[in-house]
């Protein structure tokens, strides 16, 4: 895989999954605090790290990637600020109530078996992901290169 093909299929992993700035730094209301639990028992926050070692096990496959990219990824790339940067839009969408329901979800029994099977959801789904998006990229090189 060329650099313009790793550029192209970042920026498709951007679209398909965006995140938003994170908020400034301040005490985190009772809402933020229930989110982040949610994330936590939803396996979501474990999720940014499977993303993470995603990224890199992918881009390490590029024969033409700079040296140091992928310890620079991992520095960048850091699972804690995608969650910061998650909290803000479980805010503005979802009130106590839903988020209380949720929670109650996940601390059921179908909760947490559906928690224990997300790992190897997640990871199928962004290989699944990662091959679409990587054949729709190439596809479209090879239409703007003719």
């Amino acid at each position: 895989m060329n650099i313009r093909l790793a550029f192209v299929v970042v920026l498709a992993w951007t679209i398909a999954f965006p995140v938003s700035a994170a908020p400034a730094a301040q005490e985190a209301s009772a809402k933020e605090k229930k989110i982040r639990r949610l994330l936590e028992m939803s396996g979501t926050s474990a999720m940014g790290q499977q993303v993470v070692d995603t990224m890199a096990d992918h881009f390490s496959k590029a024969p033409d990637l700079p040296a140091g990219f992928i310890q620079k990824l991992r520095e960048a790339a850091r699972p804690d600020a995608l969650i910061d940067s998650l909290v803000p839009i479980y805010v503005k969408n979802l009130d106590d109530e839903t988020l209380d329901a949720t929670i109650a979800f996940f601390e059921s029994p179908a909760g947490k078996k559906f928690t224990k099977a997300q790992p190897l959801i997640m990871k199928e789904s962004m290989e699944a992901t990662q091959k679409w998006s990587t054949e729709a990229a190439q596809k479209a090189l090879k239409a703007v290169e003719k």
